[in-house]
């Protein structure tokens, strides 16, 4: 490529971007077969923005119409093209990440687009700082925030009316940084996304206030120039500017405050309501806002505030500061009133390491040296930046704030694997170190901070680590993840979570960053992002269920405190001895399918409720790695549930389960198997035996419905309470779902109905299911009523 001074001629801004579009065409050039990533010029955790921009640059430059002279050109941008088309792709981007070429389709359109469209239509947004460009991988995530607002533009690159407002919505994100997040959205490459909102024109701008669902997004339908549209947002703002008088302001000078010295009749330089209202949103949660219309308060607070009406108040350790502030509009008042807050330490290679070191000195006593570090690596800074720097201290008191800059320690943030900015990372007591990889929002890092702190049982691993744990004799809990990923980022903050609710000597815990550790993935085949497994004594278990701390927590304890029997072809001679009197149930299951996935957990839950039956056994087998045993017993689908029952020996009878795999169906199956001393009552048996005029012997009703799942937990309860009862009162049960009628007669209006019959006209309703207090509370009534012990029948 010959280079001009009309080809440097690029802004200082633009200097690292055009040399990876130099590098980048010489790789091309040299027809050398290279990474995607490096293709593209961007890292292999690059988000979806990062990749659509870096694409835009190079489908400029290397655009065929602009390179006529060379016979390459073509098939070069068809690489180019491939390269984006894989990488925006979540599910292809996987394949890719974990297999390289192979895991592609190798056919590649031959069709591309004209040069003025990637010039002028291509990701309208794409190189705005401070619009958020959404995609249907990552907008629930982003959007539906509990603390921020958002506006939302929804267009299309070949909209005419889109590209005309394209300049207002810039200014708009310009005037309302730090006040809501202003996003886009290219309906072009999410359809799937624009359809399911129901988005039928562009551009269609949606606003949704903090804490919104998904289709909770207001339309907005006022005229699309600036001014409408930003008191349409100012309007919508929940902020509070206190009006402040010398009365009230003895009960709120004890906290910090930005106060508008107004005098009462209003100065003349006094900012205008919109800009107080911004600075409001802006600096919520961090101080009051506030106008003072008292001529003598403001003297008092502030001589100059004729001239200079804006003061920052600030109430530190006993001490009052007031300080002025300059400005003219929302943006310079901003910047001066954040160069008046505390500011985080600025740290280099050698302090980092000095206080990694205090913090893995377990002989380290002094308090103020073992709290955690959050660190912020960053390139340069921007109002949300600041302001979530000077907010952060506030929140997180107990956790020091510290600030590297990249440029001048390029070499740790290199080897920290710091490839973004501004990128967050935690040092933690013991010198564990571990990335950020949620938003960059202030209540997502305050709270990885917050629960990173608290795991210490959670290790980074690279392949070394990973090696080394398969002689580890302690189980380890194992994410597989991809920083780009979207469900991988929700489910880091629940593994923290979960991770401290055991000890180190129980299991540990640890991530592995498969865009940076690929052949170690594709060597362990790691087919979907994040995949989780437990990793025991050389065993692997794949975990499939919910995504949250609280599944984890029960899978995990579950595997540490098995209540399902595994068996294997050494053990299964458990089942072919089983003995008359005992129940077993069995799921045959391919851990690859996807009915025996969504069984597993339900399984689980089974084997914990069964546990009370001491001659009911839940058990599984693994047809994967026991084949020939599944073989040996026709199993020839999965998951295929048996149950041995307990008036057999062994596997000389077997019962087929066809019914619905969940948890109240399974339970109320095996019951049906169990001896009791409860009678199953029909409305006849019911007429003749218990609505008699006198019994000599009391009948307990259980009125249920099987589609009850409170009836299906008392069943086994009401069991017990027969047995205890045996001799004392008869125990029943009535299907009221076969005999409707007749429950509405006796006025049965909800299930489980319990009520002790001593005739026809005298019964005792009983109001608990405890079953303790049932068998207490039939004994007292029966007491009562003086009743002998004879047998009705």
């Amino acid at each position: 490529m010959r280079l001009n001074k009309k080809t440097i001629a690029f802004p200082t801004l633009h200097v690292a971007l055009f040399l990876v579009c130099l590098q980048v065409s010489c790789l091309l050039a040299n027809g050398q077969s290279t990474d995607l990533y490096d293709l593209l010029g961007v890292s292999k955790d690059a988000s979806l923005k990062e990749i659509r921009k870096a694409f835009k640059a190079l489908a400029v430059l290397q655009h065929p119409d602009k390179n006529p002279d060379d016979s390459n050109a073509t098939s070069n941008f068809i690489k180019l093209t491939r390269a984006y088309d894989i990488l925006k792709d979540t599910e292809l981007r996987k394949q890719y990440d974990l297999y390289g070429d192979e895991g592609i389709n190798p056919s590649t359109s031959q069709n591309f687009k004209s040069y003025s469209y990637y010039k002028n239509e291509f990701g309208i947004y794409d190189d705005d700082p401070l619009i958020v460009t959404l995609s249907k991988a990552d907008y629930d995530v982003n959007v539906l925030d509990e603390n921020q607002a958002w506006w939302i533009n929804f267009y299309s690159p070949a909209c005419h009316h889109c590209h005309v407002l394209a300049p207002t919505w810039r200014k708009l994100s310009q005037e309302l940084e730090g006040v809501v997040r202003i996003a886009a959205v290219n309906c072009e490459d999410d359809y799937v996304l624009c359809h399911q909102l129901s988005i039928g024109g562009y551009p269609s701008l949606l606003y949704y206030e903090k804490e919104a669902h998904l289709y909770d997004g207001e339309k907005y339908t006022g005229p699309k120039h600036f001014e409408e549209m930003q008191d349409f947002i100012l309007s919508k703002l929940q902020v509070n500017v206190e009006q402040i008088d010398a009365e009230n302001w003895e009960k709120l000078n004890d906290k910090n405050w930005l106060l508008f010295l107004c005098g009462p009749f209003g100065g003349e330089r006094c900012p205008e309501p919109q800009i107080q209202i911004k600075l409001a949103a802006v600096f919520e949660g961090l101080m009051s806002v506030g106008i003072v219309s008292d001529e003598e308060l403001c003297d008092k607070l502030s001589p100059t505030h004729a001239t200079q009406p804006v003061v920052l108040y600030q109430v530190n350790g006993g001490k009052i500061t007031v300080d002025v502030i300059e400005g003219s509009d929302k943006k310079e008042y901003v910047d001066s009133i954040l160069n008046f807050l505390p500011t985080p330490a600025h740290l280099d290679e050698k302090q980092f390491a000095e206080i990694r070191n205090e913090l893995r000195d377990k002989d380290n006593q002094i308090e103020e040296e073992t709290k955690p570090w959050l660190i912020c690596f960053y390139l340069g800074t921007a109002t949300e930046l600041n302001l979530q720097l000077k907010r952060l201290p506030t929140i997180i008191p107990n956790i020091k704030i510290g600030l590297i800059h990249c440029g001048k320690s390029a070499g740790l943030c290199q080897a920290l694997h710091v490839s973004r900015y501004p990128t967050w990372g935690l040092l933690k007591p013991g010198g564990a170190f571990e990335l950020h990889h949620g938003r960059d929002v202030l209540h997502e890092v305050a709270d990885f901070a917050r629960d990173g702190a608290k795991a210490t049982n959670l290790h980074a691993l690279s392949p070394a680590d990973y090696k080394s744990l398969h002689e580890d004799q302690t189980p380890w809990f194992i994410d597989w993840y991809a920083p780009w990923c979207p469900p991988c980022r929700r489910l880091m903050p629940q593994i923290r979570k979960a991770s401290q609710h055991f000890q180190p000597s129980q299991i540990k815990f640890g991530t592995i960053d498969c865009t940076m550790h690929q052949s170690l993935c594709a060597s362990e085949n790691i087919r979907s992002y994040p995949t989780t497994m437990i990793y025991q004594k050389g065993d692997k278990h794949l975990y499939h269920g919910a995504l949250n701390e609280n599944e984890i927590v029960e899978y995990i304890q579950e595997m540490l405190n098995p209540s399902v029997v595994h068996l294997t072809q050494e053990n299964f001679v458990q089942l072919m001895r089983k003995p008359v009197g005992e129940i077993w149930l069995v799921d045959y299951y391919a851990p690859w399918c996807g009915p025996c996935q969504r069984l597993m957990p339900v399984w689980r839950a089974l084997a914990r409720e069964m546990k009370e039956f001491v001659n009911i056994t839940i058990a599984s087998v693994d047809c994967v790695k026991e084949a020939d045993l599944c073989s040996a017993q026709n199993i020839n689908s999965y998951p295929m549930i048996r149950l041995y029952p307990r008036d057999s020996y062994g596997l000389n009878s077997v019962a087929m389960y066809t019914g619905h795999r969940d948890l109240m169906n399974l339970k109320s199956w095996i019951f049906a198997f169990l001896p009791t001393k409860v009678v199953t009552l029909t409305s006849d048996f019911v007429k003749k035996r218990v609505l008699k005029k006198s019994l000599s012997t009391p009948w307990l009703v259980d009125f249920y419905a099987p589609w009850c799942g409170h009836c299906v937990d008392f069943e086994p309860k009401f069991r017990t309470i027969a047995e205890e009862l045996d001799g004392i009162a008869r125990a029943g049960k009535l299907d009221c779902q076969a005999e409707r009628n007749f429950c509405i007669d006796m006025r049965v209006t909800s299930y489980p109905t319990l009520r002790l019959y001593f005739s026809k006209d005298k019964y005792y309703p009983i109001d608990t299911i405890s079953p303790e207090f049932v068998v207490q509370e039939t004994k007292r009534i029966i007491e009562a009523n003086g009743r002998s012990n004879h047998d009705e029948l």
